[in-house]
Parts: C-alpha cells; sequence; structure tokens
C-alpha cells in the first residue's frame, strides 16, 4: 500500500491560528489552486496610503476641530489587522488635535455575539491602551440613536457611543460577499454598529443576491447599507486587502464609498484563482481565513460551486455556534429583554420592523 500524501493548510483564522496536516490518499491527483496574492506593505507604504487618501483630505486634516472620535473595527471573525490600522488612525487624529480620552473604539460585531475583552485585546493589542475607551457592540442593546430611514425604507438605530462621536472612521477587510458583492467599507455601520432590529429589516427585506464579486453599485444591499453610512455620518474608510498569509498587501483610505471602491479592484487581482483547464472530481475549498463560524461558510462554498465537483469545506468554526442574530435561534433569549423604546418622532415603519 502506498504511503498516503501530505496536504497542509491553515485554519483558525481569529483563534488558535495554525497548519494542520491532512493525509490523502497517494494515487489522488491533487492541484493545489492558492490566490494570486501580493507581498506585505512596508511601515512606508502604509503611512503613504493614509498621507494621500482617495477622494478626500488626510484624516490629521479632516479631525481638526473634531472634540470627539469614533473608530470601527470589524470583528475578529475578519483577518482585517485592527492593531496595525487602529494605532494609524490614532496618530492622524492626535494629529489633528484629539486627545486620548476623546477617542473611542467600538467593535462592529453587527448581529454577531459581543467579544470578550480578551479578544478584544487580540484585536487590537496596543491600541487599546491608547484610546479613552473600547466598546464591544451588542446589536440587542436598547443604548443606541436613530439616523434616519433609509430609500428602501431600513431604519438606522446606530451605537450610541459611535453615534456621539464628531468624526467617525472605518477599519475592515474588504472581500466577496454573497448579498453585497464586496464587503467591508460602508458594511461596518451597517450591520457593524446597528441595533437587531435593523439588520433584521435590512436582512429580510432588502435583497441583492448573485452578486458575488460583481460591481458593489449592481447590489440592492450594498446601496442600502452605503446609505446607511451616510446618515450615520461616516467620514473615512481604512480598507485593507490581505494576501494568504493574512499579511496586509493593499491599502485604501479616504471617502467611504471611493476607498472602498478602489479596494475591490486591488482586491479583484488579490484574490484571484486560476482554476482554468481543471475538471476536478472533488473540491476542497478551504474556509481560512474566515473559519471562525458557520455564518462564514458561503465565502469557501459559493466560489468552489464554480467548478462543477462536489465540494469538501474545511473549517475550524472554534465559536462553533451560528452566532449571527438568528431570531429564533441560539440568541432568542436576548430578546426577552424586553422591546426596544422607540422614539415618538420615529416612523411607524421603526415600530413595525422591530416586531419579530
Amino acid at each position: 500500500m502506498s504511503n498516503p500524501q501530505p496536504l497542509r493548510l491553515r485554519l483558525g483564522a481569529g483563534h488558535h491560528d495554525r497548519e494542520v496536516e491532512f493525509l490523502l490518499p497517494a494515487d489522488w491527483r491533487v492541484t493545489v489552486c492558492p490566490p494570486r496574492g501580493a507581498p506585505a506593505l512596508s511601515a512606508t507604504a502604509i503611512r503613504r496610503a493614509f498621507a494621500r487618501p482617495v477622494g478626500a483630505a488626510p484624516i490629521c486634516r479632516q479631525a481638526r476641530g473634531a472634540r470627539s472620535a469614533v473608530i470601527l473595527v470589524d470583528d475578529f471573525r475578519r483577518p482585517t489587522p485592527g492593531e496595525t490600522l487602529c494605532l494609524a488612525v490614532i496618530e492622524e487624529l492626535i494629529h489633528a488635535g484629539l486627545r486620548k480620552s476623546a477617542i473611542s473604539i467600538v467593535l462592529g460585531n453587527g448581529a454577531h455575539r459581543a467579544m470578550t475583552r480578551r479578544e478584544a485585546r487580540r484585536r487590537l493589542g496596543s491600541a487599546m491602551d491608547r484610546v479613552g475607551r473600547v466598546v464591544s457592540h451588542d446589536a440587542f442593546s436598547a443604548d443606541v440613536t436613530f439616523v434616519g430611514l433609509t430609500k428602501a425604507g431600513t431604519p438606522v438605530l446606530v451605537n450610541r457611543v459611535a453615534a456621539d462621536a464628531d468624526f467617525s472612521v472605518a477599519i475592515s477587510t474588504v472581500y466577496p460577499h454573497a448579498l453585497t458583492a464586496w464587503g467591508g467599507g460602508a458594511k461596518m455601520v451597517l450591520p457593524g454598529i446597528c441595533h437587531v432590529s435593523t439588520c433584521y429589516y435590512h436582512h429580510t427585506r432588502v435583497r441583492g443576491g448573485g452578486v458575488w464579486s460583481g460591481n458593489p453599485g449592481d447590489s440592492p444591499s450594498r446601496r442600502d447599507l452605503e446609505e446607511a453610512a451616510a446618515l450615520f455620518g461616516l467620514d473615512v474608510a481604512v480598507c485593507a486587502v490581505i494576501n494568504p498569509k493574512k499579511e496586509l498587501c493593499g491599502l485604501r483610505v479616504g471617502h467611504p464609498t471611493q476607498a472602498h471602491r478602489s479596494a475591490v479592484k486591488l482586491a479583484r487581482q488579490v484574490y484571484h484563482t486560476d482554476t482554468q483547464g481543471l475538471a476536478p472530481q472533488l473540491v476542497i475549498a478551504n474556509l481560512y481565513p474566515f473559519d471562525g463560524d458557520p455564518t462564514q461558510f458561503s465565502k469557501a462554498e459559493v466560489p468552489a460551486r464554480r467548478c462543477g465537483a462536489p465540494i469538501l469545506i474545511l473549517a475550524d468554526f472554534a465559536d462553533s455556534c451560528d452566532w449571527h442574530g438568528a431570531y429564533d435561534g441560539p440568541r432568542k433569549a436576548y430578546l426577552q429583554r424586553g422591546p426596544l423604546p422607540v422614539p415618538e418622532r420615529t416612523p411607524e415603519l421603526l415600530r413595525k420592523a422591530e416586531v419579530f
């Protein structure tokens, strides 16, 4: 009997990141198809991205005169280099005249569970010590501010700490998405820091499937969340592109929509995986670096489906549960806190959106 052939892949992003060896039958003909990738950015290149923003002035100029600022950071299920980018933003804000005590970080968990302090430390590193406070957003908390309705009727309720800030910066990674074409950018507002009522309305009434890695402007979901970000008043987006080693290999800073579109253009090149000419009998799709929980499943399944063969998805799922604000699922107990207080001037549509 021939010896099995080893296949080494990374798993456990956001938790216990490690390389795992899988043993495949010796008679299998295995073709590994990695993304095109790109080299990691140098510290100089990162500073250059902040000094030459897309469609906007540098943060240090835009934030002058602001009395407070908030930095929105995506949750630990994404491969965003949170510490590196937060420290760069904090440096810009301090240069603009803001004190440490006037800067807050809100971890934009969306309808995922709130992060623990240990997870926040792993996400932010020393940046936690450079700001006045760090808040892990809880989509089921009533401590929110209503900022308006989108054209699609989505009631936009955002984290009060974020809403109270004079200036806002969103840090995220750009990646293909089933509903919004590409993630990142304005998604840090909706669903990132929104109440579950907002997430519920957006996900159930504003649809836009079939746009995976397509033009973001063609997605009704993307248009809706970008309107929500405008209602919130998002000033700057910091959009990262990551290589297969989870290194920052591309960065666009600036106007929330323009910086995002520029990052998408780069991401198309970096993430491209060439499978042309292959006719596999089995596709082994590695969900890394999005394998924290089952909600990210489509990020491996959708592109693998194009090969037209059975799919085996590899994922760590260290967070185990599908923490995605499942309204009748694991977090149903949260809804027993009682209904969210609705401001008197809020339209009737918002009241209806809170009935699950």
